[in-house]
């Protein structure tokens, strides 16, 4: 049976995201806004650069952050990609990794070359200055699995609501 046409913002399942839209939204990796909890339990979100790898999102940031503390207490966490006019929203339990762990040099090896660029162009002399920036004593990666919450074409969206707007749909 054909998709009802959309006349209205109430049932707008029509404008999500293929999984080839979604997964091409987020394997360019980027910027993002991770989102945590504070301990009063308020939503926290800030713009980090990303890895997405295994269907998960890796990040990193120095070990004082206020998100490192929030994490480990409640590694309930977020992440909202919006690019091209596209959008998705996932969520996930967030793991830290130290220099502490076993497994650290490895992680950290493919996770830096990754986000700095090296693992796609070695010879890049500002890639592997970011690289070597980027390996501190008190850097932590945050590797969180990703659930799909909502994945919306906001392309489409507008698109839709501007020929609404001209055929008139809304107005008795």
């Amino acid at each position: 049976m054909p998709d009802e046409p959309i006349t209205d913002y109430e049932d707008l399942t029509g404008m999500q995201l293929s999984e080839e839209e979604l997964e091409e939204l987020v394997s360019a990796g980027g910027e993002c806004v991770f989102n945590w909890t504070n301990k009063a339990g308020y939503p926290v979100g800030v713009v980090v650069a990303y890895v997405w790898k295994d269907g998960k999102f890796w990040t990193t940031c120095a070990a004082r952050r206020a998100r490192v503390p929030a994490l480990r207490a409640r590694p309930q966490s977020a992440f909202v990609i919006n690019r091209g006019g596209k959008t998705a929203t996932y969520k996930g339990d967030s793991i830290i990794h130290t220099n502490a762990d076993d497994d650290w040099d490895e992680v950290k090896t493919w996770f830096y070359a990754a986000l700095s660029g090296t693992a796609a162009n070695p010879d890049d002399l500002g890639a592997r200055n970011f690289e070597k920036f980027l390996d501190s004593p008190h850097r932590v990666i945050i590797e969180t699995e990703a659930n799909l919450v909502v994945g919306f074409n906001v392309a489409k969206f507008q698109a839709f609501t501007a020929e609404a707007i001209a055929a008139g749909l809304g107005v008795d």
